[in-house]
């Protein structure tokens, strides 16, 4: 059986969004942070890796959230790495609360990286587990979708000059904001006591975003429920290259209570015309 590394954290007042309870960023954040400290363990602390001008560079990602967390949860993040034959790190990870009910699993690749070459660390477990088969498909040619431009601040990336991964998601959530915003009227939240809580995802990288760069994010809806719909964002450097994909889960709560409920109507009028 895999080794399983542990690390306690809190969640603080800052850590709220609009939504009232925990962004998901923090889930990433606390994660990061586990696995940091699990490369510790292997010989790459992070000061080595800064001292050496050896890379952190996040990868793809699949996430779910199964229980929302309010200020001062004490959270235990459980990591397992695998190391897969072309040296990238395959990490396995589920935050606990204390009441020991997941809150979150993530399940994401990373690599560490020297003068364009990925490092290989030899203790590391080899692959035992099935990596996470991503359902992404291609934008339809005849979609109709929303487009955006976003400016990539220098401000979110981090010590290792690129942008982690918590900051791709935050580019991905903005996106999802002027969406709602341009098409669907942010004020019908409030008049039908109506949200929707990112209950999961998936976002795969394909080539790095570039601090400081301009990009597009192309939005629409892949599928819509009762109670969910299935949200598709692209995001497009100036050449018009595919830079990363995002399909993420929506599920439609009360505002007043944070309990699930159908779509009002209003919203699958306004939507209708970007579900694929």
């Amino acid at each position: 059986m895999n080794q399983i590394f542990r690390k306690t954290l809190s969640t603080r007042h800052f850590d709220l969004d609009w939504n009232r309870h925990v962004t998901s960023r923090t889930y990433e954040r606390f994660a990061y942070d586990a696995r940091c400290e699990v490369l510790r363990e292997f010989g790459y602390p992070i000061e080595l890796m800064l001292n050496t001008n050896i890379s952190y560079v996040p990868g793809s990602t699949n996430v779910r959230f199964l229980n929302q967390q309010f200020v001062n949860s004490e959270m235990t993040v459980e990591s397992e790495v695998y190391g897969m034959n072309d040296g990238t790190l395959l990490w396995k990870q589920s935050i606990v609360g204390s009441n020991g009910k997941k809150a979150c699993e993530i399940e994401t690749t990373s690599t560490l990286v020297k003068d364009e070459k990925k490092i290989k660390i030899p203790d590391l477990p080899k692959l035992s587990v099935t990596p996470y088969q991503f359902t992404i498909h291609p934008k339809p040619t005849n979609q109709n979708i929303v487009e955006h431009d976003y400016y990539i601040p220098f401000s979110d990336m981090n010590c290792f000059w690129n942008l982690p991964s918590d900051s791709i998601w935050k580019i991905f959530e903005e996106g999802r904001f002027l969406f709602f915003k341009e098409i669907v009227d942010l004020n019908l939240i409030k008049e039908t006591d109506s949200t929707t809580f990112f209950m999961g995802g998936e976002i795969q990288i394909y080539k790095p975003i570039e601090p400081g760069t301009h990009v597009k994010i192309l939005s629409w809806i892949e599928s819509f429920e009762k109670i969910r719909f299935y949200f598709r964002q692209d995001i497009l450097d100036s050449k018009g290259n595919l830079l990363a994909s995002m399909k993420d889960e929506q599920l439609f709560v009360s505002l007043s209570n944070s309990r699930p409920r159908r779509a009002p109507a209003a919203f699958f009028d306004k939507i209708e015309r970007f579900i694929e």
